[in-house]
């Protein structure tokens, strides 16, 4: 469990920790303790509390790079339709909100880990109403369009990755789920996907805005 008031962050582990198969392995109070414990214990599931979807893009990649195979669920008081879109662009496994019942979250706990794949979602009918036209292009999370913006201006991996302040380990993550969400077989694919989500549009080939050439690879 990640981020919150301590008040719920310490109520919320007693009361998982009643549960015969869980094991609550900390409640870190701010994002760099999570991350560190993240990267020490590699837990099954994290609890992360997010409230804007910037908080969802930097805390989740963060998390996600010290134990990747994790299962994240965040926890938040809103539902807001781009809070919940940047979320599932991330792959989280499940977006909450706080009202849910203690038994619904048990039960999304052990959904996520018994079921390989599995997102849950507890969220209004208005804001599943506004994720109607989720296309490819909107699955990409924040970070993942800032990189495949750059790949169409035929900046590198390591350019890409002094241009934004990264890892260049990092902006090869971020490309692989863009293939992956997009459906792309390289770069060039991927930027014909995400800017025309219905279908290849011309001859397939595309030249950066600098002149410069896109590589076919991660």
């Amino acid at each position: 469990m990640t981020g919150g008031q301590t008040l719920f962050r310490e109520a919320l582990r007693t009361t998982l920790t009643l549960e015969r198969d869980f094991v609550v392995l900390g409640d870190p109070g701010d994002h760099v303790e999570a991350t560190k414990m993240a990267a020490e214990s590699r837990p099954d599931v994290i609890l992360m509390e997010a409230d804007n979807a910037a908080d969802v893009s930097v805390k989740f990649t963060r998390l996600a790079g010290a134990s990747p195979a994790s299962r994240v669920i965040v926890l938040s008081a809103d539902d807001d339709p781009a809070l919940v879109r940047e979320t599932l662009a991330m792959d989280a496994s499940g977006y909450l909100t706080k009202n849910v019942s203690l038994l619904e979250l048990v039960t999304a706990i052990r959904s996520v880990v018994n079921q390989t794949g599995r997102v849950v979602l507890s969220i209004s009918k208005t804001s599943l109403a506004q994720l109607n036209g989720f296309d490819r292009g909107d699955r990409l999370s924040t970070r993942e369009r800032e990189i495949l913006e750059r790949v169409a201006q035929g900046l590198s991996n390591n350019q890409i990755a002094a241009r934004l302040s990264i890892a260049e380990g990092t902006v090869k993550r971020h490309l692989h789920n863009v293939f992956v969400k997009l459906g792309a077989v390289s770069r060039i694919d991927a930027i014909n996907k995400a800017t025309h989500p219905d279908g290849p549009q011309g001859n397939g080939h595309h030249r950066p805005d600098n002149g410069g050439t896109v590589p076919g690879q991660c």
